[in-house]
């Protein structure tokens, strides 16, 4: 996930851009999706080249899936881990409400 300004495409308004780590086998457009930010992984930087941003993003990206692999940080449910994600589908209030659905 990027949170910020992207200083290479000259943005002038904050955004949080989450990159996908899993292949879905169908599309999740209007979904609700929940994020669960475990960590740090790079400072923003400028780049020269679009070529060393989509390098950063490739590694970044390779960062993540090593570290959301180790036990500590994979999710119990999956059976690889001991992280508690049931809250990242158990319904909420509002989707059990009549007058959300409204």
């Amino acid at each position: 996930m990027s949170i910020g300004y992207n200083k290479f495409y000259k943005n002038t308004t904050r955004s949080a851009e989450v990159h996908v780590l899993h292949e879905f086998e169908a599309d999740f457009y209007g979904v609700e999706m929940r994020l669960l930010i475990t960590g740090f992984i790079a400072e923003k930087k400028d780049y020269d080249d679009l070529q060393g941003l989509i390098d950063d993003i490739h590694l970044d990206c390779d960062v993540a899936r090593n570290s959301l692999d180790r036990e500590a940080w994979a999710l119990r449910e999956t059976g690889k881990g001991t992280l508690d994600g049931s809250w990242l589908v158990r319904e909420t209030a509002e989707q059990k409400s009549p007058r959300a659905m409204v």
